[in-house]
């Protein structure tokens, strides 16, 4: 297996630290980026996933003059079935009728018979078409809630390619300094021991061995928490242990590692 094709070759590397370590020539730098993503991406799993699933969304993220427009007013107005036009200090938030109306003022929220309108000042403006399932409830907190996942469900996809694109940006950032920084420190190291590690390089290769357990690991407890933080802290830890497994049952060197095979 030690020879066999790229990517099994870099799973076999992965399984022990003997094969991490033997392993570490066999990447060229074009398999290397492609490991580094490909690692990025099984962490991006449960990120995306978690986002898929949301139901809903906090609307004074995107909509904060909108979120505070939305009072017990609004609330009874709403449930009661007719048409309404409330004019508030910050915007207008209207049902039923003069839709071109109540679009004149800078903030608004207008309930239509198919479609909700959200505009606020500096953002365009948002036609939301209702779900089947649309429910107003009677409460301040279940209107604002129900709008946010009104807007969610209608912009879903945008959402979660923007917000996966972002974190997968940040994570790729940070994967990169730790596997450049780790493999530095252990290039030097070799440097200056009798560490076989002949090129910084093969430091990388090494350490991307290293780092595939406390990936699959950070993958499958995402799955369950699937928070960025933990999930980078679970990869770190888990890449720190591996090293130090690495040098206890190879002390970085192939005749170390012969001498134990031959005890």
């Amino acid at each position: 297996m030690q020879n066999a094709t790229f990517p099994l070759n870099y799973f076999n590397s992965i399984l022990t630290p003997v094969k991490m370590f033997r392993g570490r020539t066999q990447l060229t730098w074009s398999k290397i980026i492609f490991v580094i993503l490909f690692l990025n991406g099984l962490m991006m799993i449960p990120i995306v996933l978690n986002y898929a699933d949301e139901g809903s969304y906090n609307l004074k993220g995107t909509y904060p003059v909108l979120y505070d427009l939305v009072d017990e007013e609004v609330v009874t107005a709403l449930n009661s079935n007719e048409p309404f036009f409330i004019i508030k200090e910050n915007g207008v938030v209207a049902g039923g009728e003069d839709e071109a109306t109540a679009l004149e003022a800078e903030n608004v929220i207008f309930f239509g018979e198919t479609e909700l309108l959200l505009q606020e000042k500096d953002l365009p403006l948002s036609r939301v078409t209702y779900t089947k399932d649309v429910d107003w409830g009677d409460s301040v907190e279940s209107v604002r809630s129900e709008i946010g996942r009104q807007w969610y469900y209608m912009n879903r996809v945008f959402f979660v390619a923007t917000y996966s694109f972002m974190i997968a940006g940040m994570l790729l950032l940070m994967n990169v300094l730790l596997v450049l920084g780790a493999s530095f420190f252990m290039f030097l190291a070799g440097k200056y021991s009798e560490m076989e590690i002949d090129s910084f390089k093969e430091s990388v290769n090494m350490i991307l061995n290293a780092m595939g357990l406390p990936v699959l690991a950070s993958l499958v407890i995402g799955l369950f928490l699937p928070e960025i933080t933990s999930m980078m802290s679970i990869q770190s830890m888990g890449l720190v242990v591996m090293i130090i497994l690495l040098y206890f049952k190879t002390r970085f060197s192939e005749a170390f590692i012969q001498a134990e095979e031959d005890k």
